[in-house]
């Protein structure tokens, strides 16, 4: 039997946070409506988590770590999320220095890649001296607003890359179950050998941890000794071409981690347009009775939906969310 887990629940507004014990999500949506005495029913509401993964779904819930912090919203609705907070928080702080300036209309008007772009601006004069620093008794400031039991920073920048990638597989999951014609076998089958995949590779935690390559030479992050991680540049470019080229310490600030939230782990070759599609097309053909059986290479989308092979890591200004044109997925089929 499931042993319950603590929550910390709060609403949109972060005014109230209450814990709660529960073994499963519908336990856990049942007591948030009587803690925060709520009118609705369990299946109006979701959960979301501060940098804004919706929290919709059981096997999801089951991978959250006890004490995560989780905001109940209304079927349909989101949160602010940590990164808009911090936004809103600064332009609200500093709205009378940015008042003073010739372009503040500019500012208050521009489209929010604008603005987070800006705003990384502005935190560049933050000072970086601390960014060394790893353990939580070295540098407080970098965990408060946290609820985590991780000790370094190397430990909660591993975790949020695990975040990420988890939310790929579910993601996928949750569509190709949606799918028609499909073997429900065969697709137990490959979810069960890319989870597997996954946990071997404990779900590219390695990806954020500056400290992974000192373990482990043959594991490479994607940022350097000191944390710096630096734009990939547009799913159709070679390089960033920003001048100065997007980049950004996470490890240096709180600021600087709420702020790389914003970045974006982008495939290439895209997953919802391209990838499920070639997947369901290999199960459907995988399936039939055919003289000479072709199997699934679970390998090749493996890499397409969880590795640097497909995946580039971009500031918000080049994650272009429009069809990716010129790049589609080839045959899963071996």
């Amino acid at each position: 039997m499931t042993s319950a887990k603590g929550y910390k629940v709060t609403d949109a507004e972060r005014k109230i946070r209450v814990g709660i014990a529960a073994k499963n999500i519908d336990e856990l949506k049942k007591k948030t409506i009587e803690k925060f005495k709520l009118t609705y029913d369990p299946f109006q509401i979701n959960f979301q988590m501060p940098d804004g993964t919706i929290v919709d779904s059981e096997p999801y819930f089951e991978t959250l770590p006890a004490q995560s912090l989780l905001i109940w919203i209304k079927e349909g609705e989101r949160a602010e999320t940590d990164a808009e907070i911090l936004y809103r928080t600064i332009r609200e702080v500093n709205e009378e220095y940015l008042n003073a300036g010739e372009k503040v209309h500019e500012f208050f008007t521009e489209k929010m890649k604008n603005k987070v772009f800006k705003l990384a601006e502005v935190l560049k004069s933050i000072d970086t001296e601390k960014a060394k620093l790893s353990k939580k008794v070295e540098h407080p400031e970098w965990f408060e607003g946290l609820d985590t039991r991780c000790n370094t920073k190397e430990e909660y920048m591993f975790r949020r890359a695990q975040d990420r990638i988890r939310t790929y597989y579910y993601k996928t999951k949750e569509e190709l179950w949606r799918a028609d014609n499909l073997s429900l076998k065969r697709l137990s089958v490959l979810l069960n050998e890319l989870q597997s995949k996954l946990k071997l590779n404990k779900y590219h935690g390695h990806l954020f941890d500056r400290h992974t390559s000192v373990e482990d030479p043959n594991v490479k992050p994607l940022c350097d000794e000191m944390g710096v991680f630096k734009c990939d540049g547009r799913w159709d470019k070679a390089e960033c071409l920003y001048n100065p080229k997007h980049s950004i310490n996470p490890y240096a600030s709180k600021e600087g981690r709420i702020i790389f939230q914003t970045w974006n782990l982008d495939h290439q070759v895209e997953r919802s347009r391209s990838i499920i599609p070639a997947i369901c097309e290999a199960l459907k053909v995988s399936k039939q009775g055919q003289p000479k059986a072709r199997s699934i290479d679970v390998k090749a989308i493996y890499n397409d939906l969880f590795t640097v092979n497909n995946l580039k890591l971009v500031h918000i200004v080049c994650h272009d969310k429009g069809a990716h044109t010129g790049k589609k997925a080839e045959s899963y089929l071996m």
